[in-house]
């Protein structure tokens, strides 16, 4: 096993990882999306949920895994279940 594999493996051996940027918010490790708009978009973790609030929101990339996202981050917010 490589150094890059061990690396990968340390940092998602998470239930899930939520990193937080400027302008970005990336989730890995989501159940499914709730609902989204422009200034609300509503995540399923596990045993949470998660909802950014903010403006001009895009989903720039979403797999069965990872969801990114973009736009001016006004808050973050996880509810437990």
């Amino acid at each position: 096993m490589n150094i890059r594999n061990n690396i990968t493996n340390y940092l998602f051996d998470k239930e899930y990882v939520i990193c937080t940027y400027e302008d970005y918010i990336y989730i890995f490790n989501y159940n499914y999306l709730d609902s989204f708009n422009s200034k609300r978009i509503t995540i399923r973790i596990p045993k949470k949920q998660v909802v950014i609030n903010g403006e001009d929101l895009k989903i720039v990339k979403i797999t069965k895994e990872e969801i990114l996202i973009n736009g001016i981050i006004r808050g973050l917010l996880i509810d437990d279940e």
